[in-house]
Parts: structure tokens; C-alpha cells; sequence
């Protein structure tokens, strides 16, 4: 699988990632490192404890490495999520974001996981 096959199945932005990082060797170096961060469980835990500061800081640094890596759904939707706990405990039932985001995260881990098997 090439590095351009990981972007459009995750329907994410390879271009985009090719500006921003300037060559496929770093591309498949942070996405190789995607795989390791430990942002999305954390963010998963603290929701699941209503710690909403914790839940803000994280899906934050999931948003920003989805901004980073081009991951054009899981920015968009990781953003609308952090964007609800911005200021404390939401006003409604984040569940549907939450699922939402743990899908396109889903998403892009089970495309990673090939690509890592086929290097």
C-alpha cells in the first residue's frame, strides 16, 4: 500500500500532507508514529470519567496531529468535539461526537495497520 492509497481511503488529504511535510519518507514516518500516541484512549478515558478539562486537552492534541498529519475527517470531527468541552462540562450529550470521532479514528488505525503490515 502506498503512503497516497493511506489518504484517499481515509479520505484524507495527501496533498495537503506532501506541503506541509515535504516528502513521503516523513509522511510514513509520522504515521508510523500515529500508531504509537496514546491521545485518543486518554481522550476516551476522560470523557468516560467526566474529567472535562483532561477530555478538552486531549482531543485538542488529537485534533492538532489530525490538522498536522492532513486526517481531513478526524480533524473535522476531533475539532467539533474539543470545541463542546472548550470551556468545562458540555451542555448536551457529546455522545454522538464522540462516536463520531472514535470512527474516523477506527478508521484511519485499521488503514495504518495495513500499511505498517505491507512495508
Amino acid at each position: 500500500m502506498t503512503i497516497k492509497e493511506v489518504y484517499e481511503q481515509t479520505n484524507s488529504d495527501y496533498e495537503d500532507a506532501m506541503e506541509r511535510l515535504g516528502s513521503e519518507k516523513l509522511i510514513s514516518k509520522y504515521l508510523l508514529k500515529f500508531m504509537e500516541l496514546t491521545d485518543f484512549n486518554d481522550m476516551i478515558k476522560a470523557i468516560s470519567n467526566k474529567d472535562w478539562d483532561d477530555g478538552f486537552k486531549t482531543s485538542h492534541n488529537l485534533k492538532g496531529i489530525a490538522l498536522n498529519m492532513s486526517f481531513t475527517e478526524l480533524a473535522r470531527s476531533g475539532s467539533e468535539l474539543c470545541d463542546t468541552m472548550r470551556h468545562g462540562a458540555p451542555k448536551s450529550d457529546i455522545s454522538e461526537l464522540v462516536n463520531k470521532v472514535s470512527a474516523d479514528y477506527q478508521a484511519i488505525m485499521e488503514v495504518l495497520k495495513k500499511f505498517k503490515d505491507e512495508m
